[in-house]
């Protein structure tokens, strides 16, 4: 574990070549995040657990009353999506290994959704490793050569607008703890895709 970053430890880069990863500044915006937003994110699970108790004894799901102004009223709207989300007809999910993330990102859907929980084990090299591919998938220099069957795969010229979906709220990443605590996953996975990729995108 490292602790570069006051009150923060986190675990070493899987390789030499992830470092950039975790440099000191990403993970310094991670603990932003955490120390931030950890105390509401602890207080949504605990009445999220508690709603739950209330339906398994026999509560019915309801809007709140103190939403139904903006339900009734007609001239309420959300903003358009942005124009390459308008399109979700055909979405393909998987995980963000390399070879599959081309695959993907190539198969002819409008998108693909880059799924950091469900599609991908959550070891610390895939977190990491799966980081480093979506960047490079942002920057379109994402490569990969098999060995398997002798192929290299790139970009295609068109592609689908990618997509990243981050770990649950109620998961923890065991290999970065910010003031002695463990920090969400969703705010690990979020934060490092942010912290890279918002100002690529």
């Amino acid at each position: 574990m490292s602790a570069a970053v006051e009150g923060v430890e986190v675990a070493s880069a899987p390789d030499e070549s992830l470092a950039g990863i975790l440099s000191d500044e990403a993970v310094a915006f991670v603990a932003e995040l955490h120390r931030r937003f950890e105390p509401r994110r602890g207080d949504l699970l605990a009445a999220r657990a508690e709603r739950d108790a209330e339906l398994r004894a026999g509560g019915t799901l309801a809007f709140l009353d103190e939403t139904r102004d903006v339900r009734e009223d007609p001239s309420w709207r959300v903003p358009e999506p942005p124009a390459d989300l308008r399109d979700r007809r055909v979405e393909i999910t998987g995980p963000t290994d390399r070879k599959l993330m081309i695959n993907a990102l190539n198969s002819g859907a409008k998108t693909f959704m880059a799924d950091l929980e469900d599609a991908n084990t959550p070891t610390w090299t895939n977190v990491i490793e799966g980081q480093r591919n979506i960047i490079d998938a942002v920057e379109r220099t994402i490569a990969y050569d098999s060995e398997e069957d002798q192929r290299h795969y790139e970009l295609e010229e068109e592609t689908a607008t990618l997509i990243v979906r981050p770990r649950g709220w109620h998961l923890h990443d065991r290999h970065v703890r910010v003031d002695g605590e463990p920090v969400a996953a969703a705010l690990l996975d979020f934060g490092l895709f942010f912290f890279h990729c918002a100002q690529r995108l």
